[in-house]
């Protein structure tokens, strides 16, 4: 947990104050078009769409933070930092390499599956989310390390996510957290 905080750690005063702010522009907007939450659907459909757009935030929060890199570095070989992680790193590296690269895209899948509700859909969009940061850290001068790698382990941790909102989706567990009971999945 502590490899948790200390890895996010820059970026929580941010995300708190763009979550406060998407919070109360997305209610602003709602409100001015007319829309209503007045079905337990529609305050889902808002989180849904909140958790998606923060989770969108976040990643770039993380992943765009400038570092102390020098120069570009690229790696094109598909497993092949996954596997030297695994062969020389420390349990921290193992954990801060290849673990935070999949935890970090687990709630973007489960969001994601959750507002489109296509498992195809989900994947690609993820791995073309996490393509597009990749091309982000080559091209901006950030200092960051552009690797295939990085690719693989979001897109894994989107299909985690995405398998999370699917058993959410179908059991009806979405309602039964925001406390309204299964009758109002059909609403």
């Amino acid at each position: 947990m502590r490899q948790l905080y200390e890895a996010f750690q820059p970026v929580i005063p941010v995300f708190i104050i763009l979550f406060i702010v998407v919070v109360i522009a997305t209610l602003f907007i709602n409100r001015r078009a007319g829309y209503r939450m007045d079905s337990m659907r529609k305050r889902v459909d808002f989180i849904v769409h909140i958790g998606l757009m923060m989770t969108i935030i976040g990643i770039l929060l993380l992943t765009l933070l400038p570092s102390s890199n020098p120069e570009k570095v690229t790696q094109f070989v598909p497993f092949y930092s996954i596997l030297d992680t695994f062969e020389y790193a420390t349990d921290r590296a193992i954990i801060n390499s290849i673990g935070m690269n999949v935890l970090l895209f687990v709630p973007f899948g489960l969001f994601m599956y959750l507002f489109c509700r296509n498992e195809f859909l989900t994947t690609i969009i993820a791995c073309l989310f996490s393509i597009t940061v990749e091309a982000l850290q080559y091209f901006l001068p950030i200092g960051r390390i552009s690797n295939v790698d990085d690719v693989i382990l979001n897109t894994l941790g989107a299909i985690i996510g995405m398998v999370v909102g699917a058993v959410f989706s179908k059991l009806g567990i979405v309602y039964y957290f925001f406390g309204a009971g299964k009758e109002s999945n059909k609403h």
